[in-house]
């Protein structure tokens, strides 16, 4: 996965992107997580199964190789960098995966994204008060590092196998290491004091309204969420059950297990597809 740097003039920003796959497919853009980084999703860029999309990619500000740009790191401007950068890389009727934090941010722009083909999060519970976050997240300590304002060699390698399926092998680890290890921590702290301010989006209230089709995977080992909570949603365009469970991961399945999680993706392109409505 090499970068192209997509210039957003009227932000005076410039992202790193990434494309693989048919340049001429219908467009699959991924969006990485809180301090991690497009490369973790490298085995959809090599499955023979989906080289039939326009794979895309990009890392948000001061992620991966996108320059650091800590006035952008607040929520509500992180979506406006997001949805920028979708309608730059022409991706607004796209099907779009969004892992953790980039599937919230995603969520949160619903109503900006209205043509979208269908939008599929990976460890994103919908919540919009304290009440639902304390419903939907049971984080440790080591989960509270994704809140920390810098982290120690130590600290980078238990948030990375915090993560992961208790089974996950050295490189699944080392390729979180390296995006834990590089994200600028400014942007959690931001984070952070969004969520002490009770600054949450109606997350709940869009996924009820919306009618783009959305779909909610989580990883069978997922350390750090509730499955049960989204059965307590209302979610009329949701796919199959209110939450999807990929066998043999955590909290990134899609590096984890991409053979099942490659799978549900599919049958949701299908249920999205055009010729299927």
């Amino acid at each position: 996965m090499r970068p192209v740097f997509l210039a957003l003039p009227e932000l005076s920003l410039r992202v790193a992107t990434y494309e693989g796959g048919n340049p001429m497919g219908p467009p699959l853009l991924f969006v990485h997580g809180n301090s991690l980084a497009a490369s973790t999703f490298q085995r959809q860029w090599t499955a023979p199964e989906l080289q039939a999309f326009r794979l895309v990619a990009l890392n948000l500000p001061g992620h991966g190789q996108s320059p650091d740009a800590p006035e952008w790191y607040s929520p509500p401007r992180l979506r406006q960098v997001l949805v920028a950068a979708i309608r730059a890389l022409r991706c607004e009727q796209a099907l779009i995966v969004g892992h953790s934090y980039g599937g919230h941010l995603l969520l949160d722009a619903l109503p900006e994204l209205s043509h979208l083909r269908g939008l599929l999060t990976v460890g994103t519970p919908p919540v919009s008060t304290p009440t639902d976050l304390a419903a939907a997240f049971r984080l440790s300590e080591t989960g509270g590092l994704f809140y920390a304002p810098s982290l120690t060699a130590d600290q980078v390698t238990a948030l990375a196998r915090y993560c992961l399926r208790p089974t996950s092998p050295d490189d699944e680890v080392a390729l979180l290491a390296a995006a834990l290890g590089r994200a600028d921590g400014r942007m959690r702290t931001a984070l952070a004091a969004s969520i002490a301010a009770s600054e949450l989006a109606d997350e709940v209230g869009l996924v009820r309204a919306t009618s783009v089709p959305l779909a909610f995977i989580l990883g069978e080992k997922e350390a750090m969420l509730a499955p049960d909570y989204f059965a307590s949603l209302l979610m009329p365009t949701c796919w199959g059950e209110a939450v999807q469970i990929v066998p043999r991961a955590g909290h990134l399945p899609f590096l984890e297990n991409p053979t099942a999680f490659n799978a549900l993706l599919l049958a949701f392109a299908a249920h999205t597809s055009p010729a299927s409505h």
